[in-house]
């Protein structure tokens, strides 16, 4: 399969991530954001284009659909369950994992993350803080989250580091944000420190690049793979114009 985009050790498929995680060997970490589908509470809302379900009403979106968002929540854990599944055998006996969840899909994302035969071995936190959306006569919903494993023991002599179990960057704003679930450059490239140096990171639904970009600056290879063209092309001009100064990852 030919990459949508590669240059420098970092590649880009576009394509489904059945197709491409089938076909990759060596991965070194899994880190990705996929779809939540945690945006309605019945199959009318599910099904709504992800502009409506996540975009606040006062507020115009210009940037591209993204797709995989409309499951309830059994077949989002056999969904998940499958594709974890594939990226194991893609994946190094050390092997980490990583993938994000909100509060209503975690307790299904951590089963999933073990049906597809990851060892699960705990929660990371981004703190999105003060930038949340506000939940009147409750709590804020302040955070989301990482579940995290391997595929077999951790390696701490080919990585030995422990990042913050917590971390706080605000949500991607204006301008800057490309892609309507955005994950800061901070998380990702938070999140990348868990791959052995010069290691292989595969993020199956690479959206905007944010995972790349964070990679490619931290000295990892990276893959990622993209159903949506249009992210397709907005990922591969990010990394091509280089994107953020280093300065701004710190």
């Amino acid at each position: 399969m030919k990459p949508y985009f590669e240059a420098n050790g970092i590649q880009i498929y576009h394509g489904d991530c059945f197709e491409v995680l089938h076909a990759l060997r060596g991965i070194d970490a899994v880190i990705t954001d996929p779809p939540y589908s945690s945006g309605g509470q019945f199959r009318g809302d599910r099904t709504m284009n992800t502009v409506t379900k996540y975009v606040q009403t006062n507020q115009q979106a210009f940037r591209a659909e993204f797709g995989g968002d409309n499951r309830d929540q059994r077949s989002y854990l056999a969904w998940v369950s499958l594709w974890m599944s594939a990226a194991l055998h893609a994946s190094n006996p050390n092997a980490i994992a990583a993938l994000f969840t909100d509060w209503r899909q975690l307790p299904t994302t951590t089963d999933a993350f073990q049906a597809g035969g990851w060892v699960w071995r705990g929660i990371g936190v981004w703190d999105k803080t003060g930038a949340a959306r506000p939940r009147l006569g409750g709590i804020k919903s302040q955070a989301e989250y990482i579940v995290w494993g391997s595929s077999g023991p951790l390696d701490a002599d080919a990585n030995p580091i422990c990042i913050p179990g917590v971390l706080s960057a605000p949500i991607v704003r204006g301008t800057d944000k490309e892609h309507i679930a955005e994950k800061p450059l901070k998380v990702m490239s938070w999140l990348c420190e868990l791959c052995r140096p010069g290691g292989l990171i595969v993020d199956p639904f690479v959206g905007s690049g944010t995972t790349l970009v964070a990679a490619k600056k931290s000295g990892r290879r990276a893959i990622g793979i993209e159903i949506m063209e249009a992210n397709c092309e907005i990922a591969a001009k990010r990394l091509q114009q280089g994107f953020l100064d280093l300065s701004e990852v710190a």
